[in-house]
């Protein structure tokens, strides 16, 4: 047992001091090649352990006996234990009586366990309220928008005096159960999302700014401010008259220091353990939150290049409250998956936490029927989820969320939400692994997105709705490909880009983007050189990253792209009706565009597909540029089609993809206007079809799956186990398919 006493304290704080001095905010990730990742897909659930609820240790051991039990039979896979520990305020120690119990039930029931080693939110299992005290004037210095001056709800743990106590907790925890044959990996962060305005932290965005402008006279360029020195600059003297950079930048560094701390974490934890995969969960992240960009949007990408694992933990009961009690609908979350697949990279994903019923007892919302949990995890799998870990066993017993959440009814037993979590679990059993070793097919569509020009829509607060230009331009046109089967990747322009990247793609598309950078815009032009695709919107590149307006729009050379310039523009909370002309394979129609309206002047070269019906100027232009294709809409395609499934905006959109050769690799051929998400994934020299029908109502129809020439011998639905009939021709096969409402099939085609 090892206690903290004041002197201790003081020692590691210096050396730390030095440490912290030399910490590079482009720290490289620690992430080792040789961890031992999990190779099944994880079922897993949170056992939420708050020690206060059972009275005597012979209390909790009961309820670990009933629980551990029935997670076997329920086909969990894996627990996160949370807390790890806890501390007796008699020895100010820690005590690990509990803790031991339920690892060794673990152990023996042949299940994997996760450590939550740090929870930002509740630190007192890491960082007891006598420390918080013992070090000078932290406790006074603490403050919050409510004026509780002795608040702990975020502890600031990368301040100096502080990190030490983690590091020390990280030890310990790590030196107890770090050997253990049930540890998995570690769940390192827990919903990060470090946010503070202390001195430690303003002087490390100083650096940041000096790494990223080089000269005070650049910084004072950008930023429109009379600095002569670097200590004078603060984000707290910040205003947007001049400039929108100084919120910008210090917003953009905030997403940053996640990753960087992030980093930090991970390099501590490897000096006691080498070999175990780590793993954190953001909350949300831009593009994947419902549109809602409020202190818990993280930059998923910041902290996926420092994990072995990403993840994320998901809670949709959100959009509904916001929402009138709607549930989601399952284009959202494949959305948000999507998403997060894309800010995983090459690492895989999981939903770290993923709810399990309404946040609390007296909630309207959240209720999850079977079907509807089973939906959620096979849309999750079918966009390349490699496990749900849900949140959480027990509902909670007391507290602001009492009797909310668990797959547990009050009572400990299984409820019906449970139940469906069993049933997945028992699929699993048998084709965990096959399904884990299996990936979406690589897409050919990609959604270019730029985190400054989401970050300049959101400032300009005169206008409301301009909080959610960028957001349903994105959704949009996602929603119109997802609708068509069509995979897409999320791209980033303000992370490292390259041609090589932008070429594994048929086409590309720029929502709403309105900031743009020279060294991107070239990339583009190569690009579409080369014989690549791009659909542009409204009001794309008007601006560069430093918030400087281009005096020709399209900017940074886009003009020579798209063959026009865009002298000016309007906008209006309203609806302007554009007719598209007959071409081939794609009759004339007419579709409202939403919010702006650019005036194009069009040069030679290029060709108007749509005109403005009240005056007959350019609303659509199509450029051949070298062997490639450049689309320059004069209203936002995406926006316009986000919340009106009856605008045909779609057809422009999917139209593109299908004419650059971005086609489906399933379509569903409905015998009326039903809809199936098809989502196919290679398994070696087989394939997997993913069928889910995500509304309460049966559809009909055909499933075609293009198997590129291959021979498929067998088909099997892994859900029911069962062989299905199915027809061969020379593109693929052909799946008979009639789907209940909710029903989710997945086909083994083997080769």
């Amino acid at each position: 047992m090892v206690t903290f006493p004041l002197g201790f304290l003081y020692h590691i704080r210096e050396e730390f001091l030095k440490f912290a001095s030399a910490f590079s905010l482009t720290l490289l990730t620690v992430c080792v090649s040789f961890a031992q990742l999990p190779q099944s897909i994880i079922v897993g659930t949170v056992y939420n352990i708050f020690h206060e609820e059972f009275a005597t240790d012979e209390e909790f051991f009961h309820q670990v006996d009933k629980d551990v039990p029935l997670m076997k039979e329920s086909n969990i896979t894996h627990v996160m234990i949370f807390p790890m520990s806890e501390w007796d305020p008699e020895t100010k120690q820690l005590r690990w009586t509990r803790t031991d119990y339920l690892v060794k039930k673990i152990e023996a029931a042949h299940l994997k366990f996760i450590p939550l080693m740090l929870k930002e939110e509740q630190c007192s299992h890491y960082f007891p309220i006598w420390t918080f005290k013992e070090i000078k004037g932290l406790w006074q210095e603490r403050n919050v928008d409510n004026g509780n001056k002795n608040n702990r709800q975020d502890v600031d743990f990368a301040d100096p005096r502080i990190y030490p106590l983690l590091e020390e907790y990280f030890r310990q925890v790590i030196g107890r159960y770090g050997t253990s044959p049930a540890l998995s990996f570690y769940n390192i962060w827990n919903e990060p999302h470090y946010h503070s305005d202390a001195e430690h932290v303003v002087e490390r965005f100083r650096g940041w700014l000096q790494r990223k402008y080089g000269t005070i006279g650049a910084l004072r360029r950008a930023w429109g401010k009379e600095y002569v020195d670097w200590s004078e600059v603060s984000p707290f003297l910040a205003d947007n008259w001049n400039s929108s950079m100084p919120q910008i930048d210090w917003a953009v560094f905030r997403s940053e220091l996640d990753g960087d701390l992030m980093a930090q974490l991970v390099s501590t934890l490897r000096k006691y353990d080498k070999d175990h995969p780590v793993n954190a969960n953001p909350v949300s992240t831009p593009w994947a939150n419902f549109g809602n960009f409020g202190s818990y949007n993280v930059d998923g990408w910041a902290i996926a290049e420092h994990e072995d694992i990403h993840g994320i933990s998901y809670y949709p009961d959100g959009w509904e409250r916001e929402h009138n009690l709607e549930p989601c609908p399952y284009w959202l979350h494949n959305l948000a998956f999507n998403t997060i697949r894309s800010g995983s990279g090459e690492k895989n994903f999981i939903l770290t936490e993923v709810y399990t019923n309404a946040q609390n007892g007296l909630a309207l919302n959240g209720y999850l029927t079977p079907d509807q949990v089973k939906d959620l995890a096979w849309t999750a799998l079918s966009n390349d989820c490699k496990g749900m870990i849900y949140w959480k066993w027990l509902p909670f017993m007391r507290g602001r969320q009492s009797l909310g959440r668990g797959l547990c009814q009050v009572d400990g037993d299984l409820a019906p939400r449970g139940e469906a979590v069993k049933e997945i679990g028992a699929v699993m059993q048998k084709y965990g692994k096959l399904i884990f070793n299996a990936h979406l097919k690589k897409a050919k569509a990609a959604i270019l997105v730029d985190i400054v020009g989401l970050l300049k829509c959101l400032e300009q607060g005169a206008e409301p709705s301009t909080n959610k230009f960028m957001y349903e331009s994105n959704a949009g046109v996602f929603k119109a490909l997802y609708e068509s089967n069509i995979s897409v990747d999320m791209v980033r322009m303000d992370r490292p880009l390259s041609l090589e990247t932008l070429k594994k793609y048929k086409i590309v598309y720029l929502p709403f983007q309105i900031v743009m950078r020279k060294q991107t815009a070239e990339l583009l032009k190569a690009y579409v050189r080369q014989g690549g695709w791009i659909v542009a919107d409204a009001r794309t590149a008007t601006l560069d990253e430093l918030d400087f307006a281009y005096r020709v729009s399209p900017g940074a050379g886009l003009d020579e792209l798209f063959g026009a310039t865009r002298p000016d523009w309007t906008g209006g909370k309203t609806y302007y009706k554009i007719h598209m002309s007959d071409a081939k394979d794609h009759p004339a129609f007419d579709f409202d565009g939403r919010y702006f309206r650019d005036k194009l002047q069009v040069n030679d070269e290029a060709e108007i597909m749509g005109t403005f019906v009240d005056n007959g100027e350019p609303a659509m232009i199509r450029h051949r540029y070298g062997m490639g294709t450049a689309i320059l809409s004069a209203v936002p395609l995406g926006a316009s089609y986000y919340d009106r499934p009856n605008d045909p905006a779609n057809r422009i959109l999917v139209n593109a993809a299908l004419d650059a050769g971005a086609a489906p690799d399933a379509r569903f051929i409905a015998k009326g206007s039903d809809f199936l998400s098809l989502k196919v994934h290679v398994a070696g020299s087989n394939l997997i079809v993913y069928a889910i029908n995500s509304e309460a109502r049966p559809v009909s129809g055909t499933i075609s799956a293009n198997t590129e020439g291959k021979r498929i011998a067998t088909v099997t639905n892994l859900i029911t186990g069962k062989g299905v009939v199915f027809v061969q021709n020379e593109q693929g096969i052909e799946i008979p398919a009639e789907a209940s409402p909710y029903e989710v099939s997945v086909y083994l085609l083997e080769h």
